[in-house]
């Protein structure tokens, strides 16, 4: 009798002890290599690929490494890096991930679209955060900010906290530091125009609102704003107030 009443003791031990391994492994952070980065959050249509074309599963948890690209239809993913920071890819946008050694220190490229950046400080020697769009170099040593690319190849460049320095691709001798509140635009085979004040700006600003609602890291502490008066995706570039 007392040896078939420890039966289901040692069964329920067992399993116990088998779900509290199961959970431990899980909570355990993902080791990522450089220039790699794992969907932290996603929602609705996204599509990734690896750098060889296949195709890799659009889930929370994924890896996806250097060279990956991601186009985000009407979804949105939201990336962890190495270093802690996050990028939050927005709809209708497309993105490949770099290895920084070996793409002139960029960690990503921004070919269409927009995204929002929260990088971690850098400290002594680590090196800046790059990324490249088609008209513009970003860099950056831990600072919040935004970057958008239009179908004609136009960059603007938003920034919230910390300092940014931008640079066209065309002109790699001018570069301009961008401070919180202000931003500027890229075009083609031109250097970045002078700085301007984001019009109302206590947030995100122009082209945020209706995707950063507060609900991912990289948008905590930007309220939405009143509608902005003018949209700068379509050229508007208003004089500073």
């Amino acid at each position: 009798m007392k040896t078939t009443g420890l039966v289901p003791l040692s069964l329920l031990l067992f399993v116990l002890t088998g779900l509290a391994t199961a959970q431990s492994t899980q909570a355990e952070p993902v080791a990522l290599s450089s220039g790699s980065a794992v969907i932290a959050d996603l929602k609705g249509e996204v599509v990734l690929q690896s750098a060889q074309g296949a195709a890799l599963p659009a889930q929370r948890g994924q890896v996806l490494p250097p060279e990956s690209s991601i186009e985000t239809a009407k979804g949105s993913l939201l990336l962890s890096l190495q270093d802690g920071s996050q990028v939050l890819v927005k709809p209708h946008s497309r993105v490949t991930l770099k290895a920084p050694e070996q793409s002139q220190g960029n960690f990503l490229q921004l070919f269409l679209g927009n995204i929002m950046a929260k990088v971690e400080k850098r400290l002594g020697n680590a090196p800046s955060f790059r990324m490249g769009t088609p008209t513009a170099v970003i860099t950056v040593r831990g600072t919040r900010f935004s970057v958008e690319v239009t179908t004609k190849n136009k960059t603007i460049v938003q920034v919230y906290e910390g300092l940014v320095e931008v640079v066209g691709v065309a002109m790699p001798n001018h570069p301009i530091m961008i401070k919180p509140g202000f931003y500027t635009q890229v075009e083609n085979d031109r250097p970045p125009r002078s700085p301007r004040e984001m019009q109302g700006a206590e947030g995100p600003g122009v082209g945020l609102l209706a995707v950063c609602a507060g609900d991912h890291a990289v948008c905590a502490g930007h309220p939405r704003l009143p509608a902005p008066r003018a949209d700068l995706s379509r050229g508007a570039f208003p004089s500073a107030s």
